[in-house]
């Protein structure tokens, strides 16, 4: 696991810009002995024809999208890591009404330098990590495959689109959730937004 705390790192200075309470959330490394859960709704989870498109054809590296849609969706957020494995995993379960629970794993984590969410069969895409307004951004900047050591970059319209998460604290303990994916061809692919609070908190 690396040493320091990646997000802080890329943040530098500006890591006090972050609300407090997120400050508190970023500034630990969960482990599997110790991992980080967190529980919620997702009040809204939406994809477009072309959004379920690209869900339905990366089940082949492990399912990083749902291709299903709904409100009140109950999840379960869970961050641990992995031994002598950078990065920190983040495992997300959905409950869909009718549906098995659906699982997504991705895992964020530092390259040289740069900032990358990786999800199966090598893929990922880097990211900016920004503070704003008390809020931490996530903004992709590439989509990539990763062969051996190299970073092979996607053309932009093989992706699902811009991705943009935003953490936001909303006191007591709670803090919302956004994600949207926005297509520069095909529009917004994919929208979720929901609140959390940290288990057994």
């Amino acid at each position: 696991m690396q040493k320091h705390n990646t997000i802080k790192w890329h943040l530098g200075h500006n890591w006090h810009q972050l609300h407090p309470n997120v400050q508190r959330r970023f500034n630990r490394l969960p482990t599997e002995q110790n991992p980080i859960i967190y529980q919620g709704t997702m009040e809204t989870v939406q994809c477009s024809k072309a959004g379920w498109l690209f869900a339905f054809l990366t089940k082949i590296i492990g399912n990083p999208l749902s291709p299903h849609q709904g409100t009140d969706v109950p999840m379960e957020v869970k961050l641990t890591s992995r031994e002598n494995q950078a990065g920190v995993y983040w495992q997300r379960t959905y409950h869909f009404l009718n549906q098995a629970p659906f699982q997504v794993t991705s895992v964020k984590k530092d390259d040289h330098g740069r900032m990358m969410e990786m999800v199966g069969g090598g893929f990922g895409m880097f990211l900016d990590v920004l503070a704003e307004n008390g809020e931490l951004h996530f903004k992709s900047t590439r989509y990539f495959w990763k062969f051996i050591h190299w970073y092979v970059p996607l053309p932009h319209w093989l992706s699902p689109g811009k991705t943009h998460v935003i953490h936001q604290d909303l006191g007591a303990g709670e803090f919302r959730f956004t994600i949207t994916m926005n297509h520069s061809l095909l529009g917004q692919t994919f929208y979720q937004t929901g609140v959390f609070h940290e288990a057994n908190k």
